[in-house]
C-alpha cells in the first residue's frame, strides 16, 4: 500500500525533526509513501529544520505559504498535492503518536467499503493523557455537540488524526481555511454518503513548543457550526424559551380574566402578544433555516458528482 502523509506545521522548530524521524521509522514498512510538510509561514527555523531532513530523505516533500494561512489552508494544500490513494493526516507535535498511522490505514484493508477512518480519544479504547480537565471537559462536550449536529454517531468531529480515501477529498468542494476544515470535511462526507469510522486513539498533552489554536476561538467556531449544520438547535431553542415565556404570560392574563380584575391596557397585555409572535416568528426561521441546511447537502451530493466528472476528464 502506498500512502501521503500531510503534515501542517506552523513554529514547529522543537518538534519538527523529532516527528519527521518517528514517522519515517513508522512508514519503513510500506511499499512508498511521501510526507508533505505544509510549512504555513513560519517565521522560526521550521523550514529550515524540515529542508536539513529532506536533503537525506527523498520521500519528504516541503511546501511553503508566504504567510500564515491557516490550518484548513495547509490541509488544503497538502491534499491537492497528494499523489497516492491513501492520505493520513496528523499534528506536527505528535500529539497523537506516529503509531497510529498503521492503525488507521489498516481498516481500508479489513473493510473495503470504509472511506475515511477517524482516530478518537473519546471513544470506548480511547485514552487522554497530560491535557488539563477543563479543556478536555470542553472538548468532550463541543465534540458531542458537533457529533449531534451533524446526524453522525462520532465521538470525536473536531481532531487532525484521520486516514482518507483521496478520492474522497477529490470530491469535496472544501473551503474552510482554518481548524473548521476538520469538521467541514466529516460533514460534507456525511452529506454525500461516505462512509466513516472511528478507532480508539490516545491523545497526549504538547510536551514542547506552544499550541497555535486558541481555545476561546476554537470553541466558538465548533458552536457556530453546530448551529450552521442544524439552525434548529439554536432557533428552536430560543424560539421555544420566547413562546414559553408568552404563554405563561397569557396563562396569567387569561387567570385575571377570569377573577374580573384584567386590565386591558397592562403593559403585559403587549408584553405578552409580543413574545408569542417573536416565539412564533423565531420557530419559523429555524423551520426554514433548516429547509436551506437540507437543500445545502443535495448541493453537495452535486459537487461531489461534478467534481469526479472533472477528475475523469482530466
Amino acid at each position: 500500500m502506498k500512502l501521503s502523509v500531510i503534515l501542517p506545521m506552523y513554529n514547529e522548530e522543537e518538534n519538527v525533526k523529532k516527528t519527521l524521524k518517528e514517522i519515517d521509522n513508522v512508514l519503513n514498512c510500506y511499499d512508498d509513501y511521501e510526507i508533505l510538510i505544509v510549512d504555513d509561514g513560519s517565521h522560526d527555523e521550521t523550514y529550515h529544520r524540515a529542508k536539513e531532513f529532506s536533503l537525506n530523505n527523498p520521500r519528504v516533500t516541503i511546501i511553503q505559504h508566504p504567510t500564515n494561512l491557516g490550518m484548513g489552508t495547509a490541509l488544503r494544500t497538502g491534499f491537492e498535492n497528494a499523489k497516492y490513494d491513501i492520505i493520513v493526516t496528523i499534528d506536527a507535535d505528535l500529539s497523537y503518536t506516529a503509531e497510529h498511522i498503521p492503525r488507521l490505514v489498516e481498516e481500508f484493508e479489513k473493510d473495503k467499503s470504509i472511506d475515511i477512518v477517524v482516530g478518537s480519544p473519546y471513544m470506548a479504547g480511547g485514552s487522554v493523557e497530560d491535557v488539563p480537565f477543563f479543556r478536555l471537559l470542553i472538548s468532550k462536550i463541543a465534540n458531542k455537540f458537533v457529533g449531534f449536529s451533524m446526524n453522525e454517531n462520532l465521538s470525536t468531529v473536531t481532531g487532525i488524526l484521520r486516514a482518507y480515501r483521496k478520492e474522497v477529498l477529490d470530491s469535496l468542494d472544501l473551503e474552510s481555511t482554518g481548524t473548521a476544515i476538520n469538521m467541514e470535511i466529516l460533514s460534507k462526507a456525511s452529506a454525500t454518503r461516505f462512509k466513516i469510522k472511528e478507532i480508539p486513539a490516545t491523545l497526549m498533552g504538547r510536551k514542547l513548543g506552544e499550541s497555535k489554536l486558541k481555545f476561546r476561538a476554537t470553541t466558538i467556531s465548533h458552536l457556530l457550526f453546530s448551529f450552521y449544520e442544524k439552525p434548529m438547535i439554536l432557533f428552536g431553542f430560543i424560539g421555544f424559551i420566547i413562546l414559553l415565556i408568552g404563554t405563561i404570560s397569557a396563562a396569567y392574563l387569561f387567570y385575571e380574566f377570569l377573577s374580573g380584575e384584567l386590565d386591558p391596557n397592562r403593559p403585559l397585555m403587549l408584553f405578552m402578544a409580543l413574545m408569542i409572535l417573536s416565539g412564533i416568528q423565531i420557530l419559523i426561521f429555524g423551520f426554514v433555516a433548516t429547509q436551506i441546511s437540507n437543500l445545502k447537502k443535495e448541493i453537495y451530493i452535486i459537487q461531489k458528482e461534478n467534481r469526479l466528472i472533472r477528475k475523469r476528464i482530466r
